[in-house]
């Protein structure tokens, strides 16, 4: 009965100990992962395309997309919201700054760099966005 009782509490300590540390692990940032390189076009080609295969190789991934600026915008959150222009009024690429003090204008051609979160309503969203 005893080594039970050690055993249980051998296990629960271990639980504690490990949520301690996912509770408290840093942030992962994008700036610290290679991203994959590619296009506002064929990122979002990618998706139309065959929207699984694009989960493999982008979801949750760092990405650095270029393109050209389409329209700056606010998410819900009050955050700058850059939309890159793919020719497709229905699907653009939809990069959530992490910083509020982006300067960039509508045409202007930008590389971003943010993790992708997948496809949506209103095209692929990426998060965590800083410009490279």
């Amino acid at each position: 009965m005893k080594k039970l009782i050690g055993v249980v509490l051998l296990l629960l300590a271990i639980g504690v100990g490990t949520a301690i540390y996912l509770w408290n692990k840093p942030h992962e940032k994008v700036e610290d992962r290679k991203g994959i390189e590619t296009d506002a076009v064929e990122l979002v080609a990618a998706f139309n395309d065959d929207e699984s295969t694009a989960n493999e190789l982008y979801l949750n991934k760092a990405i650095e997309v270029s393109g050209t600026v389409g329209e700056i915008d606010t998410n819900q959150e009050g955050g700058i919201m850059i939309i890159l222009d793919t020719g497709d009024p229905f699907a653009g690429v939809q990069c959530a700054m992490r910083e509020s003090g982006v300067n960039v204008t509508p045409k202007q051609s930008v590389t971003v760099k943010g993790f992708c979160s997948g496809f949506g309503i209103t095209g692929v969203s990426l998060t965590d966005c800083i410009l490279k």
